[in-house]
């Protein structure tokens, strides 16, 4: 288990930044233009309440999570990883199912690194602090990640992620989301302080706890 959650936490963290080193230079090419600060700006936004909406209905409608469609291919994937029969099966075969599963995930939560990538390059930076930010972003991406591995070595399997869970990881991104996406809409030198900005992410991330903690009075009583 730690090997197999290991491999696929460190290639998801890869291709993230891949990922992101794509819309950095994209950005930094055409980001020049004020439309393009908008257009990040108002796909946060939608990306965000897409994601909010999720806690209130989830998978209702228009939906950013992998579809149950495309699940039998992932089950399949890891049923292969199973019956792997050697030490380089398994791992190519885990990486497989990292670079499948990955291409839903990209569609699902493109939103955070596109914005984030366009607050890098709407500040003047060397090359170097560019791609430091990029990994530190990605370092950050995969802790939870590597929390969930070491939650389900340690109880053998035991310990699966719950639908109330899923559903208040969403909102809090969502939250997350809609907060940058306003700020980079109507003020988005806000986000070139660092105060400003982790103190946006706290205030969204608080708001987000107290609605998960009503809910869940609201459904118990």
């Amino acid at each position: 288990m730690f090997l197999v959650g290991g491999v696929f936490v460190f290639f998801s963290g890869l291709l993230y930044f891949l990922f992101m080193t794509a819309w950095l230079n994209l950005f930094r090419v055409i980001g020049q233009l004020e439309i393009i600060t908008v257009i990040a700006a108002l796909v946060a936004i939608a990306v965000g309440a897409l994601n909010t909406k999720e806690f209130f209905w989830f998978k209702k409608g228009l939906s950013l999570t992998i579809p149950d469609s495309a699940k039998p291919g992932i089950y399949q994937r890891v049923r292969h990883i199973m019956r792997a029969s050697s030490l380089v099966t398994l791992v190519l075969a885990t990486i497989g199912l990292s670079l499948f599963a990955n291409l839903y995930e990209f569609l699902c939560t493109a939103g955070l690194p596109m914005v984030y990538t366009r607050i890098l390059t709407l500040n003047d930076l060397t090359d170097s602090q560019y791609y430091l930010y990029l990994v530190l972003y990605n370092i950050v991406y995969v802790m939870p990640l590597f929390v969930i591995v070491m939650l389900v070595s340690f109880s053998l399997g035991g310990k699966k992620l719950q639908q109330n869970e899923g559903r208040g990881l969403k909102l809090i991104s969502g939250m997350m989301m809609l907060a940058l996406g306003v700020a980079l809409l109507l003020a988005p030198d806000i986000l070139n302080n660092l105060v400003a900005t982790l103190g946006l992410m706290l205030l969204a991330i608080v708001s987000a706890v107290i609605i998960i903690v009503i809910d869940n009075r609201r459904n118990h009583t």
